[in-house]
C-alpha cells in the first residue's frame, strides 16, 4: 500500500493535514465543570491583585495580568532561554538572562521568524530571534499548591506558528485546575536546519532538531520554576498538534527529555510505524545525511559557505528567501531530522527496543483528514485508478470491500475508507506500545467527528474554509476557550467543549481522562479493534467499518516493507 494521494485544500494550514491528495485534583479530578455558553468574565479586584502579586522564578520576578476567566491569572512571554540571534543562531538553546525588580509579564513575546503574507498585521506578534519565551495560565492561590502541568506545542507549516493565538488560550483548562503552559520556539529553517559543519560543531554527531531541542529547554525552565506558579513539576502532560504532536513523538523516544514530563498528548496524531502516511506528514522525518544535503543547497541558495556566513544573513533575509514563490524545493525543505541525538533511533527500533517512554498517552485524529473530505470529488475512474496503484494485485478485494459504481458513490467510499485507514493506524501503534514496546502505561485512542460551525477570523492557523471535521478542528474543544474566537458557537458546541475538555483536565490530573459524569473512555485493548468517539457523540466505536474491512487494512498496513 502507498501514500495517500488525495489532494485536501482544507489542510492548507499544515501544508497537508495528514495526507496528500488526488488530482488536482482537577479540582477533585474533573467532576467539576463550567456552564455551557461561558463567555469570558471581567476581571473581580481578587484577580487583579493576584495578578499583581509579584512570583519568583529562577531569573527574577514576575507579575501577570488577569486572563479571560475570572479567578486565572495569565503571565504572558516569560523568557525560557536567551535570544537566539547572532552565535546563537543553530545552536541548543542557552540559559534565560536574569532581570532585576520586577518584570510585567503582560505582552505576548515575540514569534520565531517566519512569512506572515496573507495575515492581518493585527493577528501577527512581533516576530524576532529572541522568541524563547512562554506564557501560564494558572488558578493557584500560591506556591504551596501542586496543581498539574499541561504543556501545548503549536501545530502548523512554514506559517501562523505562534503561541499567543485565541485557540491556545489556557484559561478554561486553568480553571479546570491546570497550570496551562504555551511557548514560542524555533520554526522552518531557524527550527530545523541541519548541516555537517553544524553536525561537527554540536559534538553529538548530528544537527538539524533546534525546535524540539527549545522544547527541551522549556521543560526544564517548568522543572525550576513551575512550583512557584501552583504547579507540580512531578505531573507535567506534553501536548501537541500536528507539527507539535511530532515532537511529543520525537520526545517519548529521545532520552534528553526523560523524567520532565509524565503523560502524553498526541493531536493528530500517531500512526503504525509502518504507515506509508509518515513519509509525508508532520510526523515523518528525513535521516541526517538527507537533511544535511538539504541544508548545504540552503548554504549554497543563500550565498554562504559557512555557518559563519548564514548567521551573518539577517531573518528577514532567510525569510525572504526561503519563502520566496519559485524558490528550489531542494534547500528549503524542513522538517524532522534522524540525527542520531534528539531522535536517536526510529520509531519503529524505538518500540523494538522498549525505548518508547512508559507513560499514559491520549492520542487521536479526525473524521475528516488523511485524504477524506465531505468536499471530495472523484470520478470511477479515479477511484479504481487509485485502488490499482495502492493495492495492486489486492485491488480487486479492496473494491469488493469498498463498492463504487457511481462516481458519488467513488467519493464516498474512499472517504469510508480513508477514514477507516486512520483509525487502523492510530489503533496498531497503540498495539506497538503495549505489546512491542513492552509498556505498561494505557493509551486513550479518539476520533474526532464535530465540525466547528462557520470560520474563525481570530486563529490565522485556521483554515478559511474548513471542510467537516477538519484537521485540527479538535484544537477548541481540547482547551474548551470557545469564550475567545468568533465563530457562531451553539450550545451544543459549548457542551462538546466542557466535556472534551474535562476529558483532557482529568488526563493532565491523572493520566486518565475519566471522572464523574463523563461517558465512559475505556482505554485501548489490543485486542479489541476500538476507538472513542469525540464531538457528535461520546461513545466507543470500531477501528474499521467492519471485521473484514480491520482485518484488511491491518494486513496491508503490517505487510509494508518500509519501517520508520
Amino acid at each position: 500500500m502507498s501514500s495517500r494521494d488525495v489532494p485536501h485544500p482544507d489542510h492548507d494550514t499544515e501544508g497537508i493535514g495528514r495526507r496528500g491528495f488526488l488530482g488536482s485534583a482537577v479540582g477533585a479530578a474533573v467532576g467539576a465543570t463550567l456552564p455551557a455558553g461561558l463567555t469570558a468574565e471581567p476581571a473581580s479586584a481578587a484577580s487583579r491583585a493576584a495578578a499583581d502579586r509579584p512570583v519568583r522564578t529562577r531569573s527574577g520576578l514576575v507579575t501577570g495580568v488577569p486572563a479571560a476567566l475570572d479567578g486565572i491569572t495569565v503571565y504572558k512571554g516569560i523568557p525560557y532561554a536567551a535570544s537566539t540571534a547572532g552565535e546563537n543562531r543553530w545552536r541548543a538553546p542557552q540559559p534565560a538572562p536574569s532581570w532585576k525588580g520586577v518584570r510585567a509579564a503582560d505582552a505576548w513575546g515575540a514569534a520565531c521568524p517566519q512569512p506572515v503574507t496573507g495575515i492581518a498585521a493585527d493577528k501577527v506578534p512581533p516576530l524576532s530571534e529572541d522568541c524563547l519565551n512562554l506564557n501560564i495560565w494558572t488558578g493557584a492561590v500560591g506556591s504551596s499548591e501542586r496543581r498539574p502541568v499541561f504543556l501545548w506545542i503549536y501545530g502548523g507549516r512554514n506559517s501562523a506558528m505562534w503561541a499567543s493565538q485565541p485557540v491556545y488560550d489556557g484559561a478554561n483548562l486553568a480553571a479546570k485546575g491546570a497550570v496551562v503552559v504555551t511557548y514560542n520556539h524555533r520554526v522552518g529553517a531557524f527550527g530545523n536546519l541541519a548541516h555537517p559543519e553544524l553536525s561537527k560543531e554540536g559534538g553529538h554527531g548530528g544537527s538539524g532538531n533546534w525546535g524540539v531541542l527549545d522544547t527541551v529547554a522549556a521543560l526544564k525552565w517548568i522543572r525550576s520554576n513551575i512550583a512557584a506558579f501552583g504547579g507540580d513539576p512531578d505531573r507535567v502532560t506534553i501536548a501537541g498538534w500536528s507539527h507539535g504532536s511530532s515532537f511529543v513523538n520525537i520526545l517519548m523516544i529521545s532520552r534528553l527529555a526523560r523524567g520532565l514530563y509524565h503523560r502524553a498528548l498526541l493531536a493528530a496524531g500517531v500512526q503504525y510505524t509502518k504507515d506509508p502516511a509518515l513519509g509525508r506528514v508532520a510526523g515523518g522525518y528525513d535521516t541526517l545525511a538527507v537533511a544535511e544535503a538539504n541544508g548545504t543547497a540552503f548554504a549554497d541558495y543563500m550565498g554562504a559557505s559557512s555557518p559563519a556566513g548564514l548567521r551573518a544573513l539577517t531573518a528577514d533575509e532567510i525569510v525572504t528567501k526561503v519563502y520566496a514563490p519559485g524558490a528550489p524545493a531542494t534547500g528549503t525543505d524542513f522538517g524532522n531530522v534522524l540525527d542520531g541525538y534528539v531522535l536517536p533511533t526510529t520509531y519503529t527500533a524505538a518500540m523494538e527496543s522498549g525505548a518508547e517512554a512508559d507513560v499514559p498517552v491520549l492520542t487521536g485524529n479526525n473524521k475528516d483528514e488523511n485524504g477524506a473530505s465531505p468536499t471530495l470529488a472523484m470520478t470511477v475512474a479515479q477511484y479504481q485508478a487509485y485502488a490499482g496503484t495502492t493495492f495492486g494485485d489486492r485491488a480487486a478485494e479492496f473494491l469488493a470491500l469498498y463498492p463504487a459504481s457511481t462516481d458519488a458513490e467513488a467519493a464516498a467510499q474512499y472517504n469510508n475508507y480513508a477514514r477507516d485507514e486512520e483509525r487502523v493506524s492510530t489503533f496498531l501503534w497503540g498495539t506497538q506500545f503495549r505489546n512491542t514496546a513492552g509498556n505498561r502505561s494505557p493509551v486513550y485512542n479518539y476520533w474526532w467527528t464535530h465540525v466547528p460551525p462557520g470560520s474563525d477570523t481570530t486563529n490565522p492557523i485556521e483554515p478559511a474554509n474548513g471542510a467537516g471535521a477538519y484537521h485540527g478542528a479538535e484544537k477548541y474543544y481540547l482547551f474548551g476557550n470557545l469564550y475567545g474566537t468568533d465563530r457562531p458557537w451553539t450550545e451544543a458546541d459549548h457542551a462538546i467543549a466542557d466535556t472534551t475538555s474535562s476529558y483532557v483536565a482529568n488526563f493532565v490530573a491523572t493520566g486518565n481522562p475519566n471522572g464523574r459524569s463523563l461517558p465512559a473512555w475505556p482505554a485501548l485493548r489490543t485486542t479489541k479493534p476500538l476507538s472513542m468517539e469525540l464531538g457528535d457523540r461520546f461513545a466507543t466505536l470500531p477501528a474499521a467499518d467492519s471485521d473484514a474491512k480491520y482485518a484488511f487494512l491491518k494486513d496491508c498496513l503490517k505487510s509494508q516493507t518500509t519501517s520508520y
